[in-house]
């Protein structure tokens, strides 16, 4: 994990990874997380987030991540919630070692309240 992580973030800025348009804004935050890369198991990764807004979230790739679509489990602190593997970044570009998920679970926000409050004033 970064020495940066925590809570220190900077402004808010579109959620776009080369060639893909997103409709929301995301904040660049770095919050580590928990993923489940089988829904059914109770094997984990600690990874970490670039970015997160309230509907998705650009990360470390962990090591469980193998392919686009695979729906894995995101638990931050004691909440969880099933993301869709969207994009896994291409080795020798900007986003090698990189994931993008997007919700499942669109009212089961796992970001605690202040990140959501700051998502939504960013708007």
């Amino acid at each position: 994990m970064s020495s940066n992580q925590g809570f220190a973030s900077k402004a808010a800025t579109p959620f776009k990874p080369a060639g893909d348009p997103r409709r929301e804004r995301c904040l660049h935050i770095a919050i580590p997380v928990k993923v489940f890369p089988d829904t059914a198991g109770v094997d984990f990764q600690t990874c970490c987030t670039y970015e997160i807004s309230t509907v998705g979230a650009r990360l470390v790739a962990p090591p469980g991540i193998k392919t686009v679509g695979q729906i894995v489990i995101l638990q931050r602190h004691n909440r969880r919630a099933k993301y869709k593997v969207m994009w896994i970044g291409k080795p020798d570009t900007t986003e090698a070692g990189q994931v993008g998920v997007e919700t499942l679970e669109p009212g089961n926000v796992i970001w605690e309240g202040e990140i959501t409050t700051r998502l939504a004033k960013a708007d």
